[in-house]
């Protein structure tokens, strides 16, 4: 049974709570580091999928900015990340143009006519400029999240940026993965090469975006390194990755403990969790998260349907199998919980926001926030 180092001290911690391991961020971080070592790339950090703050002192030491979509994700890391801020708004209003022009270190713009009005609103332009464009190759596994699907409102069709057009921008940026290694990239990277040939020697710097699964342990870093350096030398521009579920992987948990158990043909243990207002990715995508010390149904002696806290008939995880019987107050850790979980939270029913922690190299736990009644009210006015 994998015990961690930091198990006996969840007594002293209010659930729901998510915990992430600094040592392992560090582990990921260093990865990443090697990259930029090997390539001189640029990597920023997708807020998107993780903004917590409370790391960005120990994240900064590696990554270059962050890639923020919303006023308050820029601003957030103006305030807190010590690096430059990129931005991509699918749309922005005036008001919003003449912010991200005090914010932005770089931009890329969803539509020519949001380039315009961007330009038409500031009589200066200080960050560098690009365009999204769509390479129109799919590869994400749910077309929910394929912003290459039939469709798609994300980035301008690449039939639709001419090479020419190429001269009055400085950047070109797509993001058309979702958590995949290097083969779909180097299919997009084909796509994009085949239709602009040498003009793509007219752009300062190209976004690869996100979605790369770098530090999975069969990720091929070294492939992606060699494609990186021989576009950087054929084109001489510099490469940009805006990783967001990759920095953060392996590194979060979701600690929660049974409320009750009862019984309707299986066992369902409640906990004190909220999958659609806590984790609603499991619900839209949908995936299966790993629990620790617990399995598919049926492999170990005693299962059980973990389920939420709420009166949505669907609130459920999924069933699993524990070789101990579970009973009320026992912790159930979900593994592999820092992206796109914290930034996602809502008071649905008026559950409680889970509480934030670290677990530093030597195993202490440090609750950095809790939710409150206030919370709760601020959010409905």
């Amino acid at each position: 049974m994998l015990i961690p180092h930091w198990i006996n001290q969840l007594k002293d911690i209010p659930t729901p709570c998510y915990l992430v391991d600094k040592a392992q961020l560090k582990k990921n971080l260093a990865i990443f580091s090697a990259l930029k070592r090997k390539t001189d790339c640029t990597i920023i950090l997708a807020l998107k999928a993780m903004s917590t703050h409370a790391l960005f002192p120990v994240i900064s030491t590696t990554l270059d900015g962050v890639t923020a979509s919303s006023i308050y994700e820029a601003r957030l890391g103006l305030e807190e990340f010590n690096g430059n801020i990129h931005v991509h708004s699918i749309a922005m209003t005036k008001n919003e143009a003449k912010q991200y022009n005090r914010m932005a270190s770089h931009i890329s713009f969803n539509s020519k006519r949001q380039h315009e009005l961007f330009l038409n609103t500031n009589s200066s332009i200080h960050p560098s400029i690009g365009w999204r464009i769509n390479p129109n190759v799919s590869s994400a596994p749910v077309e929910k999240y394929d912003p290459c699907a039939p469709y798609s409102r994300l980035g301008i069709p690449i039939g639709n940026v001419s090479s020419s057009d190429l001269k009055q921008i400085d950047g070109l940026h797509f993001h058309a993965l979702c958590e995949q290694k290097t083969t779909p990239l180097f299919n997009i990277l084909d796509a994009i090469e085949s239709t602009y040939g040498d003009a793509l020697c007219e752009l300062k710097w190209m976004n690869w975006g996100g979605g790369h699964r770098i530090c999975d342990p069969d990720y091929n870093i070294d492939a992606l390194a060699n494609k990186m350096n021989n576009w950087k030398n054929k084109y001489g521009i510099n490469i940009i990755i805006e990783p967001g579920d990759a920095v953060i992987r392996n590194a979060g948990v979701y600690v929660s403990r049974v409320l009750d158990i009862i019984t309707n043909e299986k066992l369902i243990a409640i906990c004190d969790i909220s999958p659609t207002a806590h984790m609603p990715d499991i619900l839209e995508y949908p995936y299966r998260p790993n629990v620790m010390n617990a399995g598919p149904p049926n492999t170990a002696g005693h299962n059980y349907i973990l389920a939420g806290n709420t009166c949505l008939a669907g609130d459920v995880v999924g069933e699993y199998s524990f070789d101990s019987p579970l009973g009320v107050n026992d912790p159930v850790i979900f593994t592999d919980m820092g992206q796109y979980t914290l930034v996602k939270t809502s008071n649905f029913n008026g559950v409680n926001q889970p509480s934030v922690g670290i677990i530093d190299e030597h195993g202490s736990i440090e609750l950095k926030s809790t939710s409150s009644y206030f919370n709760f009210k601020e959010r409905l006015s």
